[in-house]
């Protein structure tokens, strides 16, 4: 079980923070100080990981402020120490960035900004990389630099190449990082990841047109056979179970896997069917 800690009350933000979009607290100890007595309650009952803050490369998750590896290291810094203090055991996941590119004051390419978490001290800070390798409309095993689909509606990850479009794209830049970074005995998580399937909210979720069910089932079939051959990821959280019974006509529903009924889809059964050993 993994806990991801990603908000901070109101009276915890910095003065003139804006309020319509998560941030960081004004000051990372009060972050520390609540992550603190979190390990010391649940150590030893059940909780393996505690996962510091969510998609911090990403303007609205980071309280529109700017984008800055060394701020976000100052929030994990402490929360780590305070984390271990309180139960050694516990596994902490830095927390997993967005897949983008650079992208003006709205997003910083994920890549580049785990370099940037390294030079700031993530390898001492850190028992886990968080990820969140979303898949969009490119099949799980493609090569993000040659992946073709002449069929796709959503042309983004075939006229606009990047590593973040595809789920292999993300995991294995992230491992080269690490790497690059003597860090190659860590584990990524994927602490959120999957393929959503349409009819889309809206255009900002095209991709999710060109997916049907069944290819939402091998792909994330796929995704947890390919990880366990790689050898170097850990825990990996599937986005997600039933966000079309509790948010139906959202976008978060678009990755549910099963109906608005609860009755299961496709790859809820091939999940079931998966050989987990």
């Amino acid at each position: 079980m993994l806990f991801s800690i990603v908000k901070a009350p109101k009276w915890a933000r910095p003065p003139g923070a804006d309020l319509s979009v998560e941030g960081p607290p004004a000051d990372p100890q009060t972050y520390a100080n609540f992550v603190r007595a979190v390990a010391a309650r649940y150590c030893g009952k059940g909780v393996d990981a505690i996962e510091v803050w969510n998609e911090q490369n990403l303007h609205y998750e980071w309280g529109n402020q700017p984008l800055s590896a060394a701020a976000y290291m100052d929030l994990l810094k402490p929360a780590y120490r305070a984390i271990k203090e309180a139960c050694p055991s516990m596994i902490v996941v830095s927390g997993a960035l967005t897949p983008a590119g650079n992208v003006g004051n709205l997003a910083r390419d994920d890549v580049e900004y785990l370099q940037e978490m390294y030079n700031f001290g993530l390898r001492q800070y850190s028992d886990a990389i968080g990820a969140h390798p979303s898949g969009y409309n490119c099949p799980v095993d493609a090569d993000w630099r040659t992946v073709q689909d002449p069929t796709a509606k959503f042309r983004g990850p075939f006229d606009n190449r990047h590593r973040s479009w595809c789920f292999r794209g993300t995991m294995e830049g992230y491992r080269n990082v690490m790497v690059a970074n003597g860090d190659a005995n860590k584990k990524i998580w994927a602490t959120e990841f999957g393929w959503a399937v349409g009819p889309a909210v809206n255009q900002a979720y095209g991709y999710a047109d060109d997916n049907t069910y069944e290819e939402q089932a091998k792909w994330t079939v796929q995704a947890y056979q390919m990880a366990r051959n790689w050898g170097w990821v850990g825990g990996m959280f599937l986005w997600n179970l039933n966000f079309k019974m509790v948010a139906p006509g959202s976008e978060q529903a678009q990755w549910g896997i099963v109906d608005e009924f609860g009755n299961p889809l496709p790859t809820y059964y091939a999940l079931a069917n998966m050989p987990k050993r």
